[in-house]
């Protein structure tokens, strides 16, 4: 789907009704626009981050910036977003669209995205249940983590560096938890096969969560969501 940049805040909604940039008591669609975009925002603001961070790393405001953009970007087309489907996709998609415009206006996007998956690669491989045993063996890992196709890496990280459950995951990249998982087993294949360990292409047990590495703290920016209780179901 292409996402409508130029819809005006007024689109949808029915005739006569107030957009979110209203203001005043006479408003009451407006004031309700605000507040469900507040909540929306509340909700997946930390994962939005938390992803961001496995883009474009935990330092500085990188992150901060890419997902300051993506709501104010939600926040011009959000009655446009509630006419959607599921409007948590519509919002992933404005972020990884904002991820790419940030990444591709820096001088070297392949190393900043390699340094920021290398940050969180101890907690990936401690969700996946993958144990590898050498540093070439993990900078392999890194290697064909980040060589999947998108929508592989995306199902990887939001489960194994963010810790979402199937259906959370699911709901973002707006496809059925079914389709999600098969994902998932493509991608473990795949890794599998560019390390030469056919034992990374099934889940191990699963990890505590007190047992996995907390991410460096990079400031006062929202966490990401907490880990899951228990590994996939594949």
């Amino acid at each position: 789907m292409t996402i409508d940049r130029d819809a005006p805040d007024h689109a949808g909604g029915r005739a006569g009704g107030r957009t979110m940039n209203d203001s005043g008591e006479t408003a009451p669609d407006g004031a309700r626009l605000r507040l469900t975009f507040e909540a929306f925002c509340s909700t997946h603001e930390p994962a939005w981050t938390a992803f961001a961070r496995t883009q474009v790393g935990a330092h500085g405001d990188a992150a901060a910036q890419v997902v300051r953009r993506t709501r104010d970007h939600l926040r011009r087309n959000w009655p446009l977003a509630l006419r959607q489907e599921v409007p948590a996709a519509y919002a992933w998609r404005l972020l990884k669209e904002h991820l790419a415009t940030w990444l591709a206006a820096q001088s070297e996007p392949a190393v900043l995205q390699t340094a920021a998956m290398d940050a969180v690669i101890g907690r990936f491989c401690h969700r996946a249940g993958l144990r590898p045993q050498t540093l070439s063996e993990q900078l392999g890992l890194l290697g064909a983590i980040l060589d999947l196709p998108e929508r592989q890496r995306d199902t990887v990280v939001l489960a194994y560096c963010l810790g979402l459950d199937d259906d959370e995951a699911a709901e973002y990249l707006g496809i059925p938890a079914a389709a999600l998982r098969s994902h998932r087993r493509q991608a473990r294949r795949r890794i599998a096969r560019a390390v030469g360990r056919p034992d990374f292409a099934k889940p191990g047990p699963a990890v505590p969560a007190s047992e996995v590495p907390a991410p460096e703290a990079p400031g006062p920016a929202a966490p990401g969501p907490a880990a899951s209780a228990s590994e996939e179901a594949l």
